[in-house]
């Protein structure tokens, strides 16, 4: 698909998939504003597998809401989604760039110091604004 045609193109479809045992759920809402990222991921090909959510994001940054809420809480993730997390950061902070409001909320069980570290590392590496919320089991 051509940058005219990502342009030209009026509405954007929300997008869920499914997660599985190695793969997230993903529920993206494009007039909402909201996306999730839930669960866990051992995909050795995570950049692959997680391309169509990829292009969504990539679509949605051009004309997003005006409010942009993600949530990501997940129990495990391997090297090669902390890539795909970072992209996500990536094109969320384009928004930001823009003039867009984005929020991440990054939630993490009570006891997982791996997945809090995690999320402190993120918030660390980018402009958009982190809530850091312990959950418990």
């Amino acid at each position: 698909m051509g940058v005219n045609e990502l342009v030209e193109q009026s509405s954007l479809d929300d997008l869920w998939i499914e997660g599985t045992h190695e793969t997230l759920s993903i529920n993206l809402l494009a007039e909402a504003g909201m996306m999730s990222f839930m669960g866990v991921s051992l995909c050795s090909n995570a950049h692959d597998v997680y391309a169509e959510s990829l292009d969504w994001l990539r679509r949605y940054a051009l004309t997003p809401a005006q409010q942009t809420h993600v949530l990501f809480a997940l129990h495990y993730y391997n090297t090669s989604t902390s890539k795909v997390i970072l992209e996500i950061l990536q094109i969320l902070e384009s928004i930001l760039r823009a003039g867009g409001e984005v929020l991440v909320r990054w939630q993490f069980r009570t006891e997982d110091m791996d997945m809090e570290d995690a999320g402190v590392e993120f918030s660390e590496n980018t402009m958009i604004p982190f809530q850091l919320e312990r959950i418990g089991d």
